[in-house]
Parts: structure tokens; sequence; C-alpha cells
């Protein structure tokens, strides 16, 4: 890797960063603050809502974006014909769950799901102008433009959405956050961006992106409705109430690992995309990522696990406590996504997004029985089977990353064994401390505190690259932002 390259991916990194992390705390404070003015069954609302925004994002992205930035030398034919392909997509796609909202709700039984629908659909519209500049600024790591954007975007919806909630709006406060975050983010983006579409539409370019992009969007919708497969189930057979405790346990485990890719990942795409034809140079790269990512995931997520119960009760109020068994058993989930999704983005870097889908089909495959089984056992049967289908799906996508880049099963393990090692010490000292006292808020302090002190001194003692990496990384931050 190159000097410059190295600093303008460092630069990346920060300013990813501070708009992951930044807009991570805007929401997450902005969650806890709704989770005790509403109610379980308004997210529960909300949930079935995002099944299908959810959906039709995949299309209106199609996979243009990611093709944008992996083609190496972009013309403006090509975001002129992007731009306009993500449009009349978001457009027919609305008016489509415009006209079929009144039969999803006579589906789940809610009939307070037609006008949130036909509200909260106006995301699609507003979220395809932003696909283009959004692609850009990742394209020439402008990270500091999307930081500025998102983070504005962030504080005015939760604004809204916070005092909505206050005026007793229900779930329509949460209704009209979605909707703003969208809406802003957008507006920020044409305000902060030079490039402006013209009137061109080239085939010839469509056939070239979408030949990139039509195997993401197939794979990225795979995982889509497998995802939402859950909340389709739940919010079917069992109460708003009981999908509100899912959906609710599910968006606060996703907040790190989605957090913690989106900042590293954001980068490594385009950086590692650089380096596709110098392998060597681009397996030390993705070797380094992998262990820099499990030396922030494994303890944060099995230490997340260990505190879940005071976490909820302190955080939330006791009206959530329902949700922490499921959200124990998404942190065990969720400690391999990052490695998932960093296995899975090398296909993409080596244009093999046949692959790409190829792993989705197979894995869903599997999901898709491990679904039939755990819904004998009701919805924990149903996380159960997220866990143990997660933990299989990382054994399938080291497959290919070692076809392509010389990187096998028993050395991503091998590099993984120190990592797992510390963070499994970490979580035995931190339930003896559980064992030893009473549950208090001095005790979840303490829980995190010495469960943190723990984790780095056993990493400090065996001397863990990543550790190391990591310092330097941090180190490097200020220089260059200075």
């Amino acid at each position: 890797m190159t000097d410059s390259l190295k600093k303008e991916t460092i630069r990346g990194v920060f300013w990813s960063f501070m708009e992951k992390f930044g807009s991570r705390i805007i929401m997450l404070i902005t969650q806890i603050i709704l989770a005790r003015l509403l109610t379980p069954a308004d997210f529960g609302l909300i949930g079935i809502l995002t099944i299908f925004i959810t959906l039709s994002q995949v299309f209106v992205d199609s996979g243009f974006g990611n093709a944008l930035i992996q083609k190496k030398n972009t013309s403006s034919v090509d975001y002129s014909t992007v731009f306009f392909c993500n449009i009349g997509v978001s457009i027919v796609l609305y008016v489509i769950l415009f006209f079929t909202a009144p039969f999803i709700a006579t589906f789940f039984n809610q009939l307070e799901l037609i006008w949130l629908l036909r509200f909260v659909g106006l995301i699609l519209i507003f979220d395809s102008w932003a696909v283009v500049p959004f692609a850009k600024f990742r394209k020439n790591i402008e990270f500091k433009t999307i930081a500025k954007a998102t983070l504005f975007s962030n504080i005015a919806s939760a604004f809204v959405g916070i005092t909505l909630a206050y005026l007793n709006f229900g779930v329509w406060a949460l209704a009209a956050q979605m909707v703003l975050i969208y809406l802003f983010r957008s507006m920020f983006f044409w305000i902060f961006s030079n490039w402006r579409p013209s009137l061109q539409f080239s085939k010839e370019s469509f056939k070239e992106l979408f030949n990139f992009g039509y195997k993401l969007l197939l794979s990225s919708l795979l995982d889509q409705i497998f995802q939402n497969i859950y909340l389709l189930i739940i919010g079917k057979l069992f109460s708003a109430k009981d999908l509100g405790y899912y959906t609710q346990a599910k968006n606060f485990s996703q907040v790190p690992v989605s957090t913690l890719y989106s900042v590293v990942g954001s980068v490594t795409f385009p950086t590692l995309s650089k380096l596709q034809d110098e392998p060597e140079k681009l397996l030390l790269a993705l070797r380094k990522t992998i262990k820099l990512l499990a030396f922030v995931n494994f303890p944060l997520m099995l230490g997340l696990a260990v505190v879940a119960h005071p976490l909820f009760y302190y955080v939330l109020g006791e009206k959530w406590l329902l949700a922490v068994p499921y959200f124990q058993l998404l942190c065990l989930s969720g400690t391999l996504y990052t490695l998932h999704a960093i296995n899975l983005s090398i296909l993409q870097v080596k244009g093999r997004t046949d692959l790409f889908l190829k792993l989705e089909l197979i894995k869903k495959g599997i999901g898709i029985v491990g679904i039939a089984i755990g819904l004998n056992w009701g919805i924990m049967g149903l996380v159960w089977s997220n866990v143990i289908v997660s933990f299989v799906a990382f054994f399938i996508n080291s497959y290919y990353t070692n076809k392509l880049v010389h990187y096998p099963l028993f050395k991503q393990l091998k590099d993984l064994l120190p990592t797992l090692l510390a963070s499994l010490i970490m979580v035995a000292v931190m339930l003896i401390v559980a064992k030893i006292y009473e549950m208090s808020i001095v005790l979840f302090l303490m829980q995190i505190i010495i469960g943190i002190v723990s984790y780095f001194t056993v990493a400090y003692l065996s001397k863990q690259e990543a550790l190391t990496d990591g310092l330097k990384i941090i180190q490097e931050f200020i220089p260059v932002e200075r």
C-alpha cells in the first residue's frame, strides 16, 4: 500500500468513524428515549414496515452503488444512467406499496399499517436521490462530507421524532423519524456534492454496471428476505408486542457490529479494490483487517451478552426485560457478523459477484431449514437457528476467500484464536463479578470496567498484533487530521 493510499485510507477511517460512531450514538440515545416513551407494540408495527422498506431499498440500489465504486474509470454518463434508474425504480416501488398497503395490513391484522406504510414508503423516493452522490463520495474516499450529511440528518430527525413522541403521536413519531432521516440525508448530499446529472442514459453503461450489480442485487435480496423472514413469521404468528421485543433486541444487538463494520468496511472496500491486482498486498491488508475487526467485535458482543439484563433494566426500563434472552443470543450471532462481511467483500473486490450470489443461495437454503426446525420452539427457537446458521455460514464464506486470495479457514481461525481466548477470559471474569455481588447500577458499571481492563491486560500480555495495529492507527489519526 503506497503512502498516499495509506494516508487517504486512514483519513477515510477517521471520518467514517466520526460518521458511523456519531450517528449510531445519536440513534442509540434517540431509541432509548423513544423506548421509554412508546410501547413494544409501537416498535412491533415499525418492525413490520421494515420488512417491506428494506426489501424495496435493495431494488432501489440494485447493486449500482458498489458497481460505480468498483469500476476503475467511471464516466459522467455512468453516473447519470444509474441516477435515472434509481429514480424510476423508486417511483414504481412506491406506487406498488401504496396500492398494496390495505392487503398487507389485512394480512397482519393491523389496520394502522395502511397509512403508515404509505407514509414510510416515501423513504424509497428520498433514498433514490442519494445513491449516486453517496457512491461518488465513497469512491473518492470523501468520508468527511458523508459524516457531516449523516450527522446533521440524524440530529434533525431525532429532534422531530422525540418531540412527536412527547406529544403522544405514538407510532407516528417513529415513522416520522425514519422518513426524515432519508429526506435530510438526500438534501445534504446534494448540497455538499458538485455533481449534477446530465440528461444522458446509456444502454451500454447500464448493461456493464448491471452485469456487476445484478448479482449483488440478487444476493442482497436473498439476504434481506432471509433476515426479514424472522419479522414476517413473528409478526404473523405472534403479537405486535412480541415482535416489538424481538425488533428492539435485534436493533440494539446490531448497533455495535453494524457500526464497526460500516466504519471499517466502507473504507476497506474501495481501498482493497485498489489492491485487487496486487495479491500479496491484498492478502496482508485482509488479514490485518480481519484481526482488527475481531479484536474489537469479539469482546464487545460477548461482553454485551453478559451485561444484557442490567443493561435493559437500567437503560430501557423494566417493560423491555422480555427482550433480554433474544438480545443475548443475537449478540452471540453478532460476534461473526464483521467476519462474514469482510470475507464476502473480497468476492466483490475481485469482481466475482457470481460467487457472492452462489454463496448466498447456499447459506439461505441452510437458513430456511434452520428456521423450519427452530419454529417448533417458538421465538427462542427461531433466534437459536439464527445463531447456528451464522456459525455455519462463516465456514462457508471462508471457502472462496481461500480460492481467491489463498487465506484458508484454518489460517483465519489461527489469526482469531488469541482474540477469542482473551474475550473468553474477560467473560469469565465478568461472570465471577456478577456472582459475588447482587444486581445494581454499581455492579453493572463494575462489570463493564473490570471486563475492559481484564481484556486489554490479557491482550497486552499475549502481545496481540491487532492491539499494536490498532494503537498505530489511533496514533496516525491525530497527525492526519491536525
